[in-house]
């Protein structure tokens, strides 16, 4: 299951579930650096960094701002 983090509240990242469900992890759970927009995936019930996807997804928001901004 894949997870983005959509928010950071105290020890707590509110995250979104590929379903569109809202859910709240511990962020102690998840690996170190874990920051807002950080796309997640789960095995065996370890939460791991997925960089090309998280960098695909900033990249296709930069480019909508820059769109909206021109």
């Amino acid at each position: 299951m894949q997870y983005i983090i959509d928010r950071i509240e105290q020890e707590i990242a509110i995250c979104e579930e590929e379903s569109g469900a809202m859910v709240k992890l511990p962020l102690k759970e998840l690996p170190k650096g874990s920051r807002e927009g950080d796309v997640l995936f789960q095995i065996n019930g370890a939460f791991q960094f997925d960089g090309e996807e998280t960098n695909r997804r900033r990249q296709k928001m930069r480019e909508k701002l820059n769109r909206l901004i021109k």
